[in-house]
Protein backbone atom coordinates (compact mmCIF):
# COMPACT_ATOMS: atom_id res chain seq x y z
CA UNK A 1 0.00 0.00 0.00
CA UNK A 2 2.98 2.03 1.32
CA UNK A 3 4.22 1.52 -2.46
CA UNK A 4 1.32 2.72 -4.52
CA UNK A 5 0.70 5.31 -2.73
CA UNK A 6 4.49 6.77 -3.36
CA UNK A 7 3.62 5.99 -6.91
CA UNK A 8 0.61 8.30 -7.13
CA UNK A 9 2.44 11.18 -5.33
CA UNK A 10 5.66 10.68 -7.74
CA UNK A 11 2.71 10.56 -10.71
CA UNK A 12 0.69 13.86 -9.30
CA UNK A 13 4.25 16.06 -9.13
CA UNK A 14 5.37 14.88 -12.38
CA UNK A 15 2.10 16.19 -13.45
CA UNK A 16 2.30 19.37 -11.85
CA UNK A 17 5.68 20.40 -13.01
CA UNK A 18 4.65 19.49 -16.50
CA UNK A 19 1.66 22.40 -16.07
CA UNK A 20 4.19 24.48 -14.40
CA UNK A 21 6.76 24.31 -17.38
CA UNK A 22 4.53 24.98 -19.90
CA UNK A 23 3.53 28.51 -18.20
CA UNK A 24 7.22 29.33 -18.48
CA UNK A 25 8.55 31.66 -21.48
CA UNK A 26 9.90 29.43 -24.29
CA UNK A 27 9.13 26.48 -23.35
CA UNK A 28 9.00 24.07 -25.39
CA UNK A 29 5.43 21.63 -26.48
CA UNK A 30 6.01 18.14 -24.44
CA UNK A 31 5.44 15.35 -26.85
CA UNK A 32 2.67 13.69 -26.43
CA UNK A 33 2.80 9.66 -26.42
CA UNK A 34 0.12 8.03 -28.81
CA UNK A 35 -1.95 5.56 -26.98
CA UNK A 36 -0.98 2.32 -27.29
CA UNK A 37 -2.34 -1.32 -26.65
CA UNK A 38 -2.21 -2.76 -23.64
CA UNK A 39 -4.27 -5.49 -21.15
CA UNK A 40 -8.09 -4.80 -21.64
CA UNK A 41 -9.42 -1.76 -19.57
CA UNK A 42 -5.61 -0.17 -19.67
CA UNK A 43 -5.15 2.72 -21.69
CA UNK A 44 -1.18 4.16 -22.26
CA UNK A 45 -1.43 7.81 -21.52
CA UNK A 46 0.51 11.03 -22.30
CA UNK A 47 2.57 12.31 -19.95
CA UNK A 48 0.52 15.16 -19.25
CA UNK A 49 -2.43 12.78 -18.05
CA UNK A 50 -0.17 12.08 -15.18
CA UNK A 51 -1.58 15.22 -13.16
CA UNK A 52 -5.19 13.95 -14.52
CA UNK A 53 -4.97 10.25 -12.92
CA UNK A 54 -3.20 11.70 -9.58
CA UNK A 55 -6.68 13.63 -9.09
CA UNK A 56 -8.23 9.85 -8.67
CA UNK A 57 -10.57 10.12 -11.29
CA UNK A 58 -11.58 7.91 -14.08
CA UNK A 59 -10.12 8.84 -17.47
CA UNK A 60 -11.60 7.88 -20.60
CA UNK A 61 -9.84 7.48 -24.26
CA UNK A 62 -11.42 11.07 -25.02
CA UNK A 63 -10.08 12.96 -22.16
CA UNK A 64 -6.91 10.82 -22.44
CA UNK A 65 -6.28 12.31 -25.57
CA UNK A 66 -5.94 15.88 -24.02
CA UNK A 67 -2.42 17.08 -23.82
CA UNK A 68 -2.73 19.76 -21.25
CA UNK A 69 0.38 20.60 -21.38
CA UNK A 70 -0.08 21.73 -25.02
CA UNK A 71 -3.34 23.44 -24.13
CA UNK A 72 -2.22 25.39 -21.38
CA UNK A 73 0.83 26.79 -23.99
CA UNK A 74 -2.04 27.39 -26.34
CA UNK A 75 -4.34 29.19 -23.80
CA UNK A 76 -1.40 31.83 -22.77
CA UNK A 77 -0.31 32.09 -26.03
CA UNK A 78 -1.17 35.97 -28.21
CA UNK A 79 -4.01 33.97 -30.14
CA UNK A 80 -5.62 32.48 -27.25
CA UNK A 81 -8.84 32.17 -27.93
CA UNK A 82 -8.44 29.67 -30.55
CA UNK A 83 -7.36 27.08 -27.82
CA UNK A 84 -11.03 28.09 -26.30
CA UNK A 85 -12.83 25.55 -27.83
CA UNK A 86 -10.58 22.63 -26.62
CA UNK A 87 -11.04 23.90 -23.01
CA UNK A 88 -15.05 24.47 -23.25
CA UNK A 89 -15.23 20.86 -24.37
CA UNK A 90 -12.68 19.79 -21.32
CA UNK A 91 -15.09 21.90 -19.59
CA UNK A 92 -18.20 20.07 -20.23
CA UNK A 93 -16.53 17.00 -19.52
CA UNK A 94 -14.54 17.55 -16.98
CA UNK A 95 -15.10 21.14 -15.24
CA UNK A 96 -12.49 20.21 -12.00
CA UNK A 97 -9.67 19.27 -14.75
CA UNK A 98 -10.55 22.59 -16.63
CA UNK A 99 -11.05 24.85 -13.74
CA UNK A 100 -6.91 25.48 -13.39
CA UNK A 101 -6.51 26.19 -17.05
CA UNK A 102 -9.61 28.94 -16.88
CA UNK A 103 -7.67 30.49 -13.61
CA UNK A 104 -4.08 30.81 -15.38
CA UNK A 105 -5.84 32.35 -18.45
CA UNK A 106 -7.98 34.27 -17.02
CA UNK A 107 -4.97 35.59 -14.53
CA UNK A 108 -3.05 36.37 -17.80
CA UNK A 109 -5.56 38.29 -19.68
CA UNK A 110 -6.33 40.40 -16.48
CA UNK A 111 -2.64 40.70 -16.10
CA UNK A 112 -2.61 42.30 -20.02
CA UNK A 113 -5.44 44.45 -19.72
CA UNK A 114 -7.27 41.99 -21.30
CA UNK A 115 -10.35 42.49 -19.17
CA UNK A 116 -13.16 42.42 -22.06
CA UNK A 117 -11.70 39.44 -23.66
CA UNK A 118 -11.07 37.56 -20.74
CA UNK A 119 -14.89 38.63 -19.61
CA UNK A 120 -16.44 37.05 -22.61
CA UNK A 121 -14.06 34.33 -22.56
CA UNK A 122 -15.53 33.41 -18.75
CA UNK A 123 -19.35 33.92 -19.74
CA UNK A 124 -18.66 31.37 -22.26
CA UNK A 125 -17.40 28.53 -19.97
CA UNK A 126 -19.66 25.49 -19.33
CA UNK A 127 -18.81 25.64 -15.53
CA UNK A 128 -21.17 25.64 -12.16
CA UNK A 129 -22.84 29.23 -12.30
CA UNK A 130 -21.39 29.61 -8.28
CA UNK A 131 -17.61 28.75 -9.76
CA UNK A 132 -17.86 31.39 -12.55
CA UNK A 133 -19.13 34.03 -10.55
CA UNK A 134 -15.95 33.69 -7.80
CA UNK A 135 -14.10 33.67 -10.70
CA UNK A 136 -16.03 37.06 -12.35
CA UNK A 137 -15.71 39.04 -9.13
CA UNK A 138 -11.81 39.33 -9.05
CA UNK A 139 -12.14 40.52 -12.70
CA UNK A 140 -14.34 42.65 -12.20
CA UNK A 141 -12.48 44.18 -9.26
CA UNK A 142 -9.09 44.46 -11.39
CA UNK A 143 -11.01 45.71 -14.36
CA UNK A 144 -12.51 48.25 -11.83
CA UNK A 145 -9.40 49.07 -10.10
CA UNK A 146 -7.19 49.57 -13.94
CA UNK A 147 -9.98 51.33 -16.11
CA UNK A 148 -13.22 51.85 -14.59
CA UNK A 149 -14.68 54.18 -17.23
CA UNK A 150 -13.69 51.93 -19.54
CA UNK A 151 -15.28 48.46 -17.57
CA UNK A 152 -18.57 50.86 -16.92
CA UNK A 153 -18.81 52.20 -20.50
CA UNK A 154 -18.32 48.49 -22.08
CA UNK A 155 -20.64 46.74 -19.53
CA UNK A 156 -23.35 49.56 -20.98
CA UNK A 157 -22.78 49.36 -24.69
CA UNK A 158 -21.91 45.69 -24.57
CA UNK A 159 -25.13 43.91 -25.53
CA UNK A 160 -25.93 41.26 -23.01
CA UNK A 161 -23.69 42.99 -20.20
CA UNK A 162 -25.76 45.62 -19.11
CA UNK A 163 -26.15 42.99 -15.45
CA UNK A 164 -22.58 44.04 -15.05
CA UNK A 165 -22.66 47.94 -14.99
CA UNK A 166 -23.97 48.14 -11.12
CA UNK A 167 -21.19 46.07 -9.92
CA UNK A 168 -18.69 47.72 -11.63
CA UNK A 169 -19.97 50.90 -10.87
CA UNK A 170 -19.94 49.76 -7.36
CA UNK A 171 -16.37 49.04 -7.33
CA UNK A 172 -15.83 52.25 -9.46
CA UNK A 173 -17.21 54.27 -6.60
CA UNK A 174 -15.07 52.96 -3.79
CA UNK A 175 -11.56 54.10 -5.25
CA UNK A 176 -13.29 57.77 -6.70
CA UNK A 177 -17.07 58.36 -6.20
CA UNK A 178 -16.70 61.60 -7.86
CA UNK A 179 -16.01 59.77 -11.43
CA UNK A 180 -18.18 57.45 -11.12
CA UNK A 181 -21.32 59.95 -10.09
CA UNK A 182 -20.99 62.45 -12.48
CA UNK A 183 -20.65 59.46 -14.88
CA UNK A 184 -23.90 58.27 -13.81
CA UNK A 185 -25.39 61.61 -14.27
CA UNK A 186 -24.98 61.32 -17.90
CA UNK A 187 -26.80 57.86 -18.27
CA UNK A 188 -29.73 57.99 -20.64
CA UNK A 189 -32.73 58.40 -18.21
CA UNK A 190 -34.60 55.61 -16.98
CA UNK A 191 -34.32 53.49 -13.56
CA UNK A 192 -30.79 52.52 -14.08
CA UNK A 193 -29.57 56.12 -14.09
CA UNK A 194 -31.84 56.83 -10.88
CA UNK A 195 -29.95 53.70 -8.85
CA UNK A 196 -26.85 54.90 -9.54
CA UNK A 197 -26.81 58.36 -9.54
CA UNK A 198 -28.59 57.81 -5.87
CA UNK A 199 -26.07 55.17 -4.79
CA UNK A 200 -22.88 57.49 -6.01
CA UNK A 201 -24.00 60.36 -3.84
CA UNK A 202 -24.73 58.67 -1.51
CA UNK A 203 -20.95 57.58 -1.55
CA UNK A 204 -20.01 60.67 -2.45
CA UNK A 205 -21.49 63.11 0.54
CA UNK A 206 -19.95 60.29 2.48
CA UNK A 207 -16.55 60.91 1.68
CA UNK A 208 -16.30 64.44 0.40
CA UNK A 209 -19.70 66.47 1.38
CA UNK A 210 -17.90 69.91 0.18
CA UNK A 211 -17.24 68.76 -2.92
CA UNK A 212 -20.40 66.88 -3.73
CA UNK A 213 -22.38 69.71 -2.58
CA UNK A 214 -20.86 72.28 -4.83
CA UNK A 215 -21.20 69.30 -7.72
CA UNK A 216 -25.24 69.32 -7.06
CA UNK A 217 -25.14 72.83 -6.58
CA UNK A 218 -23.34 73.57 -10.18
CA UNK A 219 -26.33 71.10 -12.02
CA UNK A 220 -29.43 73.19 -11.26
CA UNK A 221 -32.71 71.67 -10.42
CA UNK A 222 -33.47 68.01 -11.68
CA UNK A 223 -36.05 65.61 -10.72
CA UNK A 224 -33.70 62.63 -10.64
CA UNK A 225 -31.16 64.24 -8.00
CA UNK A 226 -34.36 65.07 -5.93
CA UNK A 227 -34.12 62.07 -3.50
CA UNK A 228 -30.75 62.06 -3.30
CA UNK A 229 -30.41 65.44 -2.10
CA UNK A 230 -33.17 65.43 0.19
CA UNK A 231 -31.58 62.10 1.90
CA UNK A 232 -28.38 64.55 2.56
CA UNK A 233 -30.23 67.88 3.30
CA UNK A 234 -31.98 66.24 5.92
CA UNK A 235 -29.18 64.00 7.82
CA UNK A 236 -28.59 64.92 11.41
CA UNK A 237 -24.96 65.59 10.38
CA UNK A 238 -25.57 68.29 7.65
CA UNK A 239 -27.98 70.03 9.64
CA UNK A 240 -25.89 69.58 12.85
CA UNK A 241 -22.48 71.20 10.88
CA UNK A 242 -23.70 73.66 7.74
CA UNK A 243 -27.77 74.26 8.42
CA UNK A 244 -27.94 77.23 6.32
CA UNK A 245 -25.64 74.45 3.28
CA UNK A 246 -28.77 72.15 4.61
CA UNK A 247 -31.29 74.83 3.81
CA UNK A 248 -29.78 75.51 0.18
CA UNK A 249 -30.10 72.29 -0.57
CA UNK A 250 -33.02 71.47 0.10
CA UNK A 251 -34.58 74.64 -1.63
CA UNK A 252 -33.18 73.27 -4.95
CA UNK A 253 -35.42 69.84 -4.92
CA UNK A 254 -37.14 70.62 -7.91
CA UNK A 255 -40.58 68.52 -6.88
CA UNK A 256 -42.60 70.75 -4.53
CA UNK A 257 -43.94 67.47 -3.00
CA UNK A 258 -40.54 66.02 -2.31
CA UNK A 259 -39.12 69.42 -1.04
CA UNK A 260 -41.62 69.97 1.49
CA UNK A 261 -41.23 66.54 2.94
CA UNK A 262 -37.52 67.01 2.95
CA UNK A 263 -38.22 70.65 4.80
CA UNK A 264 -40.27 68.78 7.27
CA UNK A 265 -37.41 66.39 7.68
CA UNK A 266 -34.73 68.90 7.90
CA UNK A 267 -36.83 71.13 10.45
CA UNK A 268 -37.30 68.03 13.01
CA UNK A 269 -33.24 67.52 12.46
CA UNK A 270 -33.01 70.89 13.59
CA UNK A 271 -35.02 70.45 16.20
CA UNK A 272 -33.72 67.76 17.65
CA UNK A 273 -30.22 69.47 17.26
CA UNK A 274 -31.08 72.94 18.95
CA UNK A 275 -34.52 73.59 19.82
CA UNK A 276 -34.18 77.43 20.09
CA UNK A 277 -32.43 77.89 16.83
CA UNK A 278 -35.07 76.82 14.57
CA UNK A 279 -37.12 79.77 14.08
CA UNK A 280 -34.32 82.08 13.62
CA UNK A 281 -32.74 79.74 10.83
CA UNK A 282 -35.80 78.91 9.16
CA UNK A 283 -36.62 82.30 9.15
CA UNK A 284 -33.36 82.70 6.66
CA UNK A 285 -34.11 79.86 5.00
CA UNK A 286 -34.63 80.50 0.76
CA UNK A 287 -37.89 79.68 -0.76
CA UNK A 288 -39.89 79.12 2.30
CA UNK A 289 -42.84 81.63 2.57
CA UNK A 290 -43.99 83.19 6.14
CA UNK A 291 -46.89 80.49 5.38
CA UNK A 292 -44.73 77.62 5.20
CA UNK A 293 -42.53 78.65 7.79
CA UNK A 294 -45.30 79.01 10.37
CA UNK A 295 -46.78 76.01 9.72
CA UNK A 296 -43.26 74.10 10.04
CA UNK A 297 -42.89 75.63 13.38
CA UNK A 298 -46.37 74.41 14.38
CA UNK A 299 -45.69 71.04 13.55
CA UNK A 300 -42.62 71.05 15.96
CA UNK A 301 -44.38 72.05 18.70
Amino acid sequence: MATRQLAWLLMAVAGLAALAMAALPGAERAPSAAPADGPAGHLALPRPMLALIALGAPVTSEVASIDTVALLRDLLAPDGQAALQQLEALATRRPDLALPLYEQLLTRWADQRQHAQAVLGLMRAPLDADIKEGLLQPLLARWAETAPDQAARWALNTPGQTDLLAPLHDRWLQQDARSATVFASMLPPGERRQALLLEGLSRWTAQDGPGARDWLRSQGPQPELDEAIARHASADELARLAPFEAMDLVARISAPERRWLAWQALARSLHDIAPEQVAPLLARAPGLTTAERARLLDELQ
